[in-house]
């Protein structure tokens, strides 16, 4: 339990170091999103192939303790998010827009402000170079809405998905795309 009251060391992903962690990564993937109250099925092939795919568009910070992998973040252009309704947000910039695909955190960490530490970071390394950042999240996420809105993203459109619980069943989820201007706002 004393690693609890290490601070995080947080090291930035790209895609060399990636495939040098790329099981743990997987591993982590696989483990924020099929167990817990927000479970859903993912194959680790597709797993595997999400993953390699959003690297290969973009960048991310991982979070150790110890040598233990309890946090990526990975984030990439918003205009390769095949699923952003630009209809309804036709405002947004798409080639200064970054979007903050995957924020995952080992559920024995949850809480512990590895999430809050990893996209301080992203959002740091983003200014300048993008003028928002842009954030998908489930509306039953709570902790994870809180959190995003704390640093000043404000909700701007909702798309439905279909996914299959871990049961077999078809499970529908509402998505919120949520935005924080970079331009003119604090990062911490």
């Amino acid at each position: 339990m004393e690693e609890f009251m290490q601070n995080p060391r947080v090291n930035k992903l790209d895609e060399f170091n990636y495939y040098k962690l790329r099981g743990k990564i997987v591993d982590l993937y696989l483990h924020a999103f099929t167990t817990g109250e927000y479970a859903q099925y993912i194959a680790p092939e597709t797993a595997e192939s999400t993953l390699d795919e959003m690297i290969r568009n973009g960048f991310g910070n991982m979070a150790f303790i110890g040598d233990k992998l309890v946090g990526v973040l990975i984030a990439f252009p918003l205009k390769k998010d095949p699923e952003f309704p630009w209809n309804v947000c036709s405002d947004i910039p798409r080639d200064r827009s970054l979007y903050i695909a995957e924020v995952m955190v080992h559920s024995d960490y949850r809480g512990k402000g590895i999430a809050s530490r990893l996209v301080a970071d992203v959002l740091r390394q983003a200014a300048g170079t993008y003028s928002c950042a842009v954030i998908r999240v489930w509306e039953r996420n709570v902790p994870a809405l809180s959190l995003y809105e704390k640093f000043g993203f404000i909700r701007a459109a909702t798309i439905t998905q279909e996914k299959t619980n871990l049961c077999g069943d078809e499970l529908e989820m509402k998505k919120i795309y949520l935005i924080k201007n970079l331009e003119d706002n604090e990062l911490e």
